[in-house]
């Protein structure tokens, strides 16, 4: 994997999504206006690209960013936003990677690459995949109540069951995706960040991705780490936020950081509950830190927390050289 990024802060547009979002009836070039104004307020130069950005605002953005000495990173598929989906439909679930259904897959697919060759034409390192979820079982209500609760519900329990009946053939499904994708990552020279996610019906569980990276070994392709969703994983009882890293640690593509307490992730570094020092020490040596943060967070705060990563991270890679020298 492109290595050039590492030791770098990154930021996703999608903390502009708010601005952009009420400026985007206006047409693309108030829309890309809006998103410059916020990431203008942060000393970064990395930037990750999400879902929601269609490819007339691409296009304007792309050459503000060169004026800026701005990279891309990464992308977030499915990018652009293809034609005629609703901006409020826009997602990282659009498709589903791993259905059982050869159309269904076949499209989500073909928009996969879509995203890979508009991250390979911008020289980015990774783009990161929600593979899908298990048809079936979706409830987005049972994960969040767990977790608020601090502990597995019987409810989630019986949730799990359930998905482990339907899994399997997800599995297999979301395996066929990959093997085409995979194909085309090492000659577009990106890599494929495959995310945990939040929900528990969504694919990959912790064994699931072990399952596929034995599978694909050798592929450009590793897990990407979000913290926030290891972090409501951990609070519902299902798995203990440090097993995602010690276990997949080594295939590391990247991670999205941001704060979390209880149910609620995607908050500003520093304003949650979240163990940063752990953490950094164990993500240091990530290729790609990005900050995923939701629109609400302040300017302020989001500054704040990038100065206390960069502290962070330069403090942890200090320490790993020390052991290793």
């Amino acid at each position: 994997m492109n290595q050039q990024f590492n030791n770098r802060l990154a930021v996703s547009t999608v903390w502009a999504k708010a601005r952009s979002l009420e400026a985007a009836p206006h047409g693309p070039g108030p829309e890309a206006a809006a998103i410059l104004a916020v990431l203008d307020q942060l000393d970064l130069d990395l930037v990750e690209l999400e879902y929601r950005l269609t490819g007339e605002v691409i296009e304007r953005l792309l050459p503000e960013f060169k004026a800026r000495g701005w990279r891309v990173g990464s992308v977030h598929n499915y990018a652009p936003l293809p034609v005629g989906v609703p901006r409020d439909k826009a997602s990282g679930d659009l498709f589903n990677l791993a259905s059982p259904d050869r159309a269904e897959r076949e499209r989500a697919v073909a928009y996969t690459l879509r995203t890979m060759e508009l991250a390979s034409d911008l020289e980015a390192a990774a783009v990161v995949l929600h593979l899908g979820e298990v048809s079936g079982v979706v409830d987005k209500g049972v994960i969040r109540r767990a977790a608020t609760a601090g502990a597995m519900t019987p409810e989630l329990a019986a949730h799990m069951e359930k998905r482990a009946v339907h899994a399997p053939r997800h599995l297999d499904a979301v395996s066929f995706s990959l093997e085409r994708l995979a194909e085309r990552a090492a000659p577009l020279g990106v890599a494929l960040g495959l995310e945990n996610r939040y929900h528990a019906y969504q694919i990959p569980s912790l064994p699931e991705l072990s399952i596929l990276l034995e599978r694909f070994s050798g592929a450009p392709l590793g897990l990407w780490y979000d913290c926030g969703h290891a972090w409501v994983h951990e609070q519902a009882g299902i798995v203990p936020a440090s097993d995602w890293l010690s276990t997949l640690g080594p295939g590391l593509v990247g991670c999205h950081l941001h704060d979390a307490v209880g149910q609620d992730d995607h908050q500003a570094p520093g304003a949650g509950k979240m163990d940063w020092p752990a953490l950094t020490a164990a993500l240091a040596q990530a290729p790609l830190k990005v900050l995923e943060v939701a629109s609400g967070a302040e300017a302020g705060q989001m500054r704040d927390g990038v100065a206390m990563l960069s502290e962070m991270f330069a403090r942890a890679q200090d320490e790993s050289k020390e052991a290793s020298a």
